[in-house]
């Protein structure tokens, strides 16, 4: 059983994915159901990890929003995404569905994918 934080963002609660109506099939949005930006819709970009600042930096836009002002540059809504990609990486990691993609130097500027399910052996 899982215990349940209620101060943190939860799928199925305070948001939703749905699949984006993008050319990439891996593509989701997230639909704001809870708060300030209810309806809002998201799609998040790049997520990296900055070891310097020991921190996760990521890009996000907005696909669509009832508050036509909206803008990525609001921090309350950087704060909303910030919270709501951390519970997404929580569970992906969590159900072992988290796939990550690095820089290779070997190959230069070609991706090579990892999951996060860790080996066994």
């Amino acid at each position: 059983m899982r215990d349940i934080n209620i101060d943190k963002l939860s799928e199925g609660i305070d948001y939703e994915l749905v699949p984006a109506d993008a050319d990439n099939e891996q593509a989701w949005d997230v639909r704001i159901l809870t708060g300030d930006f209810v309806e809002s819709v998201i799609r998040y970009g790049n997520v990296s990890f900055d070891g310097a600042e020991k921190c996760l930096k990521f890009n996000f836009r907005i696909i669509s929003s009832p508050d036509p002002e909206l803008s990525t540059t609001y921090v309350p809504l950087q704060e909303h995404a910030a919270d709501m990609l951390e519970d997404i990486l929580e569970r992906s990691y969590a159900q072992g569905t988290l796939t990550t993609a690095e820089m290779d130097d070997t190959y230069g500027d070609k991706l090579r994918t990892n999951n996060s399910t860790e080996s066994t052996d």
